[in-house]
């Protein structure tokens, strides 16, 4: 029978872990942001022997699941420093390490599209016309065409950012305390697994509408600046 009283109460549980299971979200997509940036630009320019690592690298992150990736670091690294001849006590090392790298890998891979895509949507007359009043390349590239592709493709990274947060439930495979992970915990104290699972469920959901609202007034008071550059 339905338990109630301990579904509300199960809330209070589970709260302590929505910190965390924000930090692994802002730090992946922020570290994926950076790194993805630098992959974006080596594939637009094709840079000489870093081209065809960017393009294995982002095919792989974006070609397999991330729960094989998060197996594969946390229990392959390891094993394969061990049969290097590396003696390090591993278990010394936090999941959650493992987590945010894993995590910030995998965001890379995707947002080295997105901003590649948001890129070739700027006008190339706006490099050009930047060029000829003196600008450096370098000055082009962060005073005119990067915040003009960030105006872009908005959408797509607050978008990719609230997928990040509903992902972060993976990392309670490898054991970190985030809400899904404390919800494991929780639910296998109490073996009140349908109480537990859906106020899981509530509060990931509740969190998400929150991110939209938030992403959408955003979103809103940008519009003049996105109209502008579309």
């Amino acid at each position: 029978m339905f338990d109630f009283t301990y579904f509300l109460d199960t809330a209070t549980r589970l709260a302590p872990a929505l910190p965390m299971t924000l930090f692994i979200a802002i730090f992946a997509f922020f570290a994926g942001l950076v790194l993805g940036l630098i992959l974006a630009f080596i594939k637009l320019y094709k840079l000489p022997l870093l081209y065809p690592v960017a393009l294995i690298y982002i095919s792989f992150f974006r070609g397999t699941p991330l729960l094989v990736q998060l197996f594969m670091f946390y229990y392959g690294l390891p094993i394969f420093f061990r049969s290097l001849g590396f003696e390090l006590d591993f278990s010394l090392i936090d999941a959650l390490y493992y987590a945010l790298l894993i995590f910030s890998l995998n965001s890379s891979a995707y947002l080295a599209e997105i901003m590649r895509s948001a890129l070739l949507a700027v006008d190339k007359g706006q490099k050009e016309a930047a060029l000829s009043v003196g600008m450096t390349h370098a000055q082009a590239l962060r005073r005119i065409i990067l915040p003009q592709a960030f105006m872009i493709t908005l959408p797509n990274l607050l978008n990719f950012f609230i997928m990040l947060v509903k992902n972060t439930s993976l990392a309670s495979i490898i054991t970190v305390p985030e809400l899904m992970g404390l919800a494991d915990i929780e639910s296998g104290r109490s073996s009140k697994f349908l109480e537990v699972y859906l106020m899981a469920a509530l509060m990931y959901w509740a969190l998400c509408v929150i991110l939209e609202t938030v992403f959408f007034k955003l979103e809103s008071r940008l519009k003049k600046f996105r109209k502008a550059y579309a």
